[in-house]
């Protein structure tokens, strides 16, 4: 915990070079530029987080809840959203040695990892894992609807759910590489009630490095874009209605004709709809 508390009192840039420091330390040759810190590694799997938070300033006092495992602040936020992935990733190094890709600009847009995808070749991994997702147990896969991987990290222990937009959305596209965005313990994210429960934070590294041990046991798994191709065209088609079913609640034959439709700007729209009615809370990573 005291090192996670150190990563959240770091400026944006104190961090970077933390990060690419710690690599060189390990070995692992990064590359920092602007926008990010990458690595290769020797396990094919791509771990991903965002060292940039929405927040001016790092917080300047920290405070620890025993009963509740609850770090927080009340100076406001406190930048869990992404600095609990940063911190999930160098505690795996510690006994592993996965691909890495640090970024910054996330809140702003993605921009670092627009940067990284057109500066960096396509990595040889199985798929990618982010840590940016507010919560316990959650699995976001947003377009990636690439039924096998969703089953896949589920079997280790975390439900599905959906997501508005994050670096891997970018990454899986531009790659053809499925990727998942895991929950990384914290939680109002943006706001300056911002918090972290630790535990559940320590228990998404604990089922990440389940998925780095049985690496070898992992096939490569794809990038396939959820609803957004026509039926007459699609591979796997029980799998999308599986997948639309289990995403959104649809029930109705009318529901799911409408997500069939051949017409692709149509379908766009569809699930487009479906996501706003179900998040009437505001975006979820």
């Amino acid at each position: 915990m005291k090192q996670l508390c150190h990563l959240l009192k770091l400026t944006e840039e104190e961090l970077k070079r933390e990060v690419y420091n710690y690599l060189q330390q390990k070995k692992k040759n990064p590359i920092c530029k602007d926008g990010f810190v990458y690595a290769e590694g020797e396990i094919p799997i791509l771990l991903v987080a965002h060292m940039d938070t929405v927040f001016y300033k790092p917080p300047k006092k920290l405070y620890y809840n025993k009963k509740q495992d609850k770090i927080y602040s009340p100076d406001g936020g406190i930048g869990g959203d992404d600095r609990c992935g940063v911190y999930a990733i160098l505690k795996l190094l510690e006994k592993y040695k996965p691909y890495v890709l640090f970024t910054q600009g996330e809140e702003m847009g993605c921009i670092g990892v627009t940067k990284a995808v057109n500066k960096l070749k396509k990595p040889n991994v199985k798929y990618i894992i982010e840590f940016d997702r507010r919560g316990s147990k959650d699995c976001v896969f947003y377009d990636c609807g690439n039924n096998k991987f969703i089953n896949y990290i589920e079997s280790f222990g975390f439900v599905l759910d959906y997501g508005s937009y994050s670096d891997i959305s970018v990454l899986a596209s531009k790659w053809d590489i499925a990727a998942v965005n895991l929950s990384s313990g914290y939680y109002n994210e943006h706001t300056e009630n911002e918090y972290i429960i630790f535990k559940e934070l320590v228990n998404t590294i604990n089922r990440a490095e389940n998925m780095l041990k049985e690496y070898k046991k992992a096939p490569y798994f794809d990038y396939q874009e959820i609803g957004y191709t026509s039926h007459t065209t699609y591979d796997n088609l029980e799998a999308e209605l599986e997948l639309l079913v289990r995403y959104f609640g649809i029930k109705s034959k009318n529901q799911i004709s409408q997500i069939l439709s051949p017409n692709v700007q149509s379908r766009k729209l569809v699930l487009k709809k479906q996501r706003n009615q179900k998040d009437n809370k505001g975006d979820k990573k």
